[in-house]
């Protein structure tokens, strides 16, 4: 039978860790076998397909473990996937399933943990019905006092100790349930309004003069114009509808006769100096000398 200190990592610090144990019958509800939080030491990493004697216990039941990160850095690695970790990571590997976790030396991660026990039938949560195991969570004071509920019950010692524990567990697989399948659906909509910025923008451009207005226009509050954009673009998007005024500028410029101030005019600059500067700074030279 694996002991204590087999199950557990010692490259941590601050570390508090409950072995609960195996359970011996097969399970109609998760059950679990241990939990802790942990502050990775700067050399800290874990390369496994397994824990040592985990699963031998019981052959009907299946084991699940959940890891969520709540400060640093780091990298996680499946056979055929690799993420980067930081604050709010969430991810889940069952027993069996290759899986190498290291923290960066320079900005260590501090996590929970949690190992379930579970009929072979059960869903622990929508991770483990993701492809990848891995998401992300931006509410993390409720993810982190359920982790805390479990870990203060289960050094309680009390008679429903363990039942409470249980029936935590349950509660914090159904709450990730609820948090992952959130941040899918406001990623899912941030995605369709920066598409439909991008269109309107990309028809309008050469009349729009400031980000306000074009806010004004689709509908969106300017402030989280902004911050979409950027999530999606990484680049402001001032600076892309400059881009576009003036890659239609220097069309016109190498394909017409008009007047510098005539084109500064119809792309929406009233001051042909602020236009002849704004081209300056996208392509290095003035529109006379670019012609």
């Amino acid at each position: 039978m694996e002991t204590e200190n087999e199950h557990f990592s010692n490259q941590v610090k601050d570390a508090r860790q409950v072995f609960m144990g195996f359970p011996s019958e097969k399970l109609s509800q998760p059950s679990v076998v241990s939990v802790g939080f942990e502050k990775c030491l700067p050399d800290f990493k874990i390369e496994r397909e397994s824990y040592p004697q985990i699963g031998k216990s019981n052959p009907n039941n299946h084991f699940t473990t959940i890891e969520f990160i709540t400060a640093g850095t780091g990298e996680l690695k499946f056979s055929d996937s690799s993420f980067q970790l930081s604050a709010g990571s969430i991810f889940s590997y069952k027993i069996g399933t290759y899986h190498r976790i290291t923290s960066s030396s320079g900005d260590p991660m501090v996590k929970y943990f949690i190992v379930l026990a579970h009929s072979p039938t059960f869903k622990i949560n929508t991770l483990t019905e993701n492809k990848t195991n891995f998401n992300r969570i931006s509410h993390h004071v409720e993810i982190i006092e359920l982790f805390e509920l479990i870990l203060g019950n289960a050094n309680s010692g009390t008679t429903n100790g363990i039942l409470i524990c249980n029936l935590l567990a349950h509660s914090l697989a159904l709450k990730i349930s609820e948090l992952t399948h959130s941040s899918e659906e406001k990623q899912a909509r941030s995605w369709d309004t920066y598409n439909r910025i991008l269109l309107y923008l990309r028809k309008n451009y050469f009349r729009i003069k400031t980000i306000e207005e074009l806010a004004s226009e689709v509908n969106v509050d300017p402030a989280y114009l902004s911050r979409v954009f950027r999530r999606f673009h990484n680049e402001t998007p001032y600076r892309f509808l400059i881009r576009l005024k003036m890659g239609h500028a220097a069309s016109l410029l190498l394909s017409s006769r008009r007047l510098v101030k005539d084109i500064a005019f119809e792309l929406g600059f009233e001051n042909p100096f602020h236009f002849s500067r704004t081209f300056k700074s996208v392509y290095g030279v003035s529109p006379e000398n670019f012609i």
